[in-house]
């Protein structure tokens, strides 16, 4: 038999309290010794959190009795040194990690020949107790029992051997895994001869893996009242105590994934999965082998979840522990838009340039960064054998540059047939903006409650045309240029949506006065409020449907009277209004029965229905950011493009638009523009917000 972890021993100075914040975190602790009894020799209280593949973390306490702020103190003089000598090994192991320390003071790792072990630890010069027998009894009365050997080293493991069978692990906790360990130590060389005896030669970063646990070492060195050791939680969000005992989580911890995820991502931006207009230009091999790629680079996702494939849009099934909930759907894009004039960019715009900070290339955010996210999420979470409560649903389109017809449109129609109904739907949209905001000095997370419709309007006008020497009064150019201009000058009129309103009380707490006293009392300052708003364009489309004339056509000769003229005017639809809304406002304000007016053909859409943000699913998405970036803010907000999301409303309850990628102004720019690049740091938060949300739901 391999070693194994069997536990990790966690010191704290107030069980109770420690426990209740943990279970406040929805992580099961399983009461153990009462105060008094001991443990390893030593009275203390213990509890217990059982983790995967049968290990535990066991926290011990002296407590915060009389008892234990004497011994303490005691371990703070030098009657501590002969009194602390007579015990064996463990009770000094034990005992000094809970008189010093509040945190990891070591871990056990069952051994095949523990008696060989000892020897062989002997023989390369270190200090091992003989084996011996402890028991210890849970709060059931139930015995459990093990053999010891503990070191004199205590940057090394306890050695143990079960006498006894495991606690069982309880489904509440089923979740919880390890997914490294970091052995402080002051002789790196001297701890790793220590564990090549107990645990084989490393690998070759130098680390141990012991199933789904990597333990190495960090020669940084050892101070007295800091934890021995550092562990990761791979698979839930801890309370913020945890972070001083030495405990951290995956999902604040960004460096727990490796260079090759920046890799995976850079070979996908190198594919140029372009979306054009014109089908003609669009180069199927390039979604091809972005295909190929994604199931080389994920083959558990590709080989565990059931996969389905519309054109190049693709449907991942991963069935949950409960077959009656669907609990999430998530979205994301593989292809790009054209690049306008690839001189501009720093890098060539499909080069997939990896540097020290930034990943380069055209898809860097909008948005093959999240199909890659995703998956990076997917695949770690089988590998640490994770398995969602209700069935997850990724859905990744290839046309969503060009309206989804062919890709969500086509996925979302298949799932109303199977009669899906997910709990949740998250999708590109919003960002996290800094120094964005005027008046906050933190990271704003703006979390998209639907999506603004869109309608493209044609105007047009025929005239008979002639010689330019004798014109009319206006020309058709001259009555199209003037409809254009009616519409600029008289756009939609202000509204202030409950969205916007929910959006300025939650930015409130972070202003300085007195704007946080304005937008506090939002309700009865919504005028004021809008009129405010309206000072930029960003923030004007929040509370106005917009108007933007992009194209206008007329005449072909500079000395002949033009017969026909048009323009295309697009509207950006506020949740409220409609598109028959735009089109009577049209006709009312250009008043000319000789102007055509018309929806031109193309993407058309409502606006989307708006989620709350007072229910837990909103409550899900804040937290899951809060985890990544615990100083951000959070508001809402409104989606002023096109997403896939729009072809999923009948198939989730609610939908946001949310990834936890910060963004400065330059950087929005940079979004269908040139450059457009994603940082190390950003692209690892996405995993690890992806991977909450996974675990989560």
């Amino acid at each position: 038999m391999a070693p194994a972890l069997d536990h990790l021993l966690l010191a704290v100075r107030d069980l109770e309290r420690t426990a209740r914040e943990f279970r406040a975190a929805g992580i099961d602790v399983v009461a153990g010794s009462p105060p008094g009894l001991p443990h390893g020799g030593v009275p203390t209280a213990c509890a217990r959190i059982s983790c995967r593949n049968g290990v535990a973390i066991d926290l011990l306490s002296y407590g915060v009795s009389p008892y234990g702020q004497a011994v303490r103190l005691l371990a703070k003089t030098p009657a501590w040194g002969p009194l602390r000598s007579r015990g064996s090994a463990v009770e000094r192991y034990i005992g000094d990690g809970l008189a010093r320390t509040e945190g990891l003071i070591g871990m056990s790792i069952r051994v095949d020949d523990l008696a060989a072990t000892v020897r062989a630890l002997r023989d390369e010069g270190f200090d091992v107790d003989d084996p011996a027998d402890f028991t210890r009894t849970d709060a059931t009365g139930a015995e459990s029992g093990w053999r010891v050997a503990a070191p004199g080293d205590p940057t090394l493991p306890i050695l143990i051997e079960k006498l006894t069978p495991s606690l069982p692990t309880t489904e509440a906790d089923r979740g919880i895994g390890i997914g490294w360990i970091a052995v402080r130590t002051d002789d790196t060389d001297r701890t790793a001869t220590g564990y090549r005896v107990v645990l084989g030669e490393p690998e070759a970063d130098g680390s141990w893996q012991l199933g789904p646990v990597a333990i190495r070492l960090d020669g940084g060195g050892r101070s007295p009242g800091l934890p021995n050791l550092r562990a990761c939680l791979g698979s839930t969000p801890l309370p913020r105590s945890a972070s001083s005992l030495g405990l951290v989580d995956a999902f604040n911890t960004l460096d727990t994934h490796s260079a090759a995820s920046i890799d995976r991502l850079a070979q996908a931006l190198r594919l140029q999965t372009v979306s054009y207009e014109d089908p003609t230009r669009i180069d199927d091999s390039q979604f091809v082998q972005l295909g190929e790629l994604l199931e080389t680079s994920f083959p558990k996702a590709h080989s565990e979840l059931t996969v389905e494939k519309f054109g190049h849009s693709r449907l991942y099934t991963w069935p949950g522990t409960d077959p009656t909930r669907v609990a999430g759907l998530f979205l994301a894009h593989m292809d790009v838009v054209p690049v306008d004039d690839p001189d501009r960019w720093t890098h060539p715009p499909f080069s997939g340039v990896v540097d020290d900070e930034f990943v380069w290339g055209r898809g860097a955010i909008d948005d093959k960064s999240r199909v890659l996210a995703l998956l990076e999420a997917i695949e770690g979470a089988l590998t640490d054998g994770v398995r969602p409560t209700g069935t997850l649903y990724f859905a990744f389109g290839h046309d969503e540059e060009i309206g989804g017809e062919n890709g969500a449109c086509v996925i979302a129609r298949e799932l109303l047939e199977r009669g899906v109904r997910a709990e949740i739907l998250l999708d590109e949209g919003g960002v996290v903006t800094r120094g964005v905001v005027d008046g906050i000095d933190r990271p704003v997370a703006s979390i998209m409650l639907g999506e603004k419709g869109f309608a493209t309007v044609r105007l047009s006008t025929r005239d008979l045309g002639g010689h330019s020497s004798m014109p009319p009064k206006h020309t058709a150019v001259g009555r199209i240029s003037r409809a254009v201009v009616a519409l600029e000058d008289n756009p939609m009129p202000l509204l202030m949506s409950p969205t916007v309103l929910d959006m300025t009380k939650r930015l409130a707490p972070f202003m300085s006065e007195p704007r946080r006293s304005l937008l506090r009392s939002a309700d009865r300052f919504s005028a004021v409020i809008a009129r405010i708003l309206t000072a930029r364009p960003q923030t004007e489309a929040l509370v106005r449907t917009t108007t933007a004339a992009t194209v206008i056509r007329g005449g072909v000769k500079a000395n002949v009277l033009p017969q026909h003229a048009e323009a295309l005017v697009n509207f950006r639809i506020l949740p409220g209004e409609s598109v028959a809304d735009v089109l009577a406002h049209c006709r009312a304000t250009i008043a000319d029965d000789r102007v055509d007016i018309e929806l031109a053909p193309g993407m058309l859409a409502e606006p989307s229905p708006v989620s709350p943000s007072d229910g837990p699913e909103f409550a899900l998405v804040a937290e899951s950011a809060r985890k990544v970036l615990p100083d951000v803010a959070v508001t809402t907000g409104l989606v002023p493009g096109a997403t896939d999301a729009r072809h999923y409303n009948d198939v989730a309850a609610v939908r946001f638009n949310f990834a936890p990628i910060i963004l400065e102004q330059a950087d929005l720019e940079r979004i269908h523009g040139s450059d457009e690049r994603i940082s190390h740091e950003n692209y690892q938060r996405l995993i690890a917000f992806d991977r909450i949300l996974i675990e989560r739901l």
